[in-house]
């Protein structure tokens, strides 16, 4: 084709035809351009094509950490629960003056936790996204809706959590005032379950912790609905 073209311009110029000479180089300029355009044009096609592959790994990795995050969630808020119903039944039978139950030393043994109020949430996939670059990703709505739950949802409900479990969570300072400590037995028996029953700071330190307990379950159940959320708008993205 090169050839071609080279021998019907030298021919052109031989006979002298200009005009029919400007008129073929024009053409052959446009075929040119026609040529580059359409190399780009696959090129961008091409990457456009590994974009998009990156960017359906990327969502996947983001699918299977929310789904591992609602799952954690969903074994905080179990445990909290068990763990306040215990409490609840501490506070009934000491404002009910009831006597002294064996099962009651369980209870008591659940007290001072606190239901796994720290997760270890997974974010390895929204990293992953950070080190690649959010433009990658083609949904504006879905891309704002990632930057909320991982930049400000998370970090709430981590900041929040701290501060609970800080006040309360791992400190068993409180219980040598009220109980005997078993390194080697479960449960916790009271000093003086009689003493235990009119004493206000006691209560005040249950009801706080219960009081805490409720306050994260209810931050962890907002998180979950995020998480849901974000998750049920990958989903559709991929499909």
């Amino acid at each position: 084709m090169i050839n071609f073209l080279r021998k019907t311009r030298q021919q052109l110029l031989t006979q002298n035809k200009v005009s029919k000479y400007i008129l073929y180089a024009v053409g052959e300029i446009v075929l040119v351009v026609i040529g580059i355009l359409i190399a780009l044009q696959i090129n961008n096609w091409s990457e456009w094509k590994k974009d998009r592959m990156i960017e359906k790994s990327i969502l996947l990795e983001l699918v299977d950490n929310l789904e591992r995050n609602i799952a954690l969630i969903d074994i905080a808020n179990a445990e909290i629960i068990e763990i306040n119903k215990g409490t609840t039944t501490i506070i009934e039978i000491i404002e009910e003056r009831e006597s002294y139950p064996d099962t009651l030393i369980y209870h008591f043994d659940k007290l001072n936790r606190s239901g796994s109020y720290l997760l270890k949430l997974n974010t390895n996939g929204y990293e992953s996204l950070k080190n690649i670059g959010f433009e990658i990703l083609t949904s504006k709505i879905l891309k704002k809706e990632i930057l909320s739950l991982f930049e400000i949802s998370y970090p709430s409900y981590v900041r929040e959590t701290e501060v609970i479990n800080a006040a309360w969570g791992g400190n068993p300072s409180w219980w040598q005032d009220y109980f005997y400590i078993r390194s080697s037995e479960p449960g916790l028996i009271p000093l003086d379950f009689s003493s235990l029953k009119v004493d206000k700071k006691f209560m005040t330190i249950v009801r706080e912790l219960e009081a805490g307990r409720k306050k994260v379950l209810e931050r962890m159940i907002l998180c979950k609905t995020e998480t849901q959320k974000v998750l049920q708008l990958i989903q559709d993205e991929l499909k």
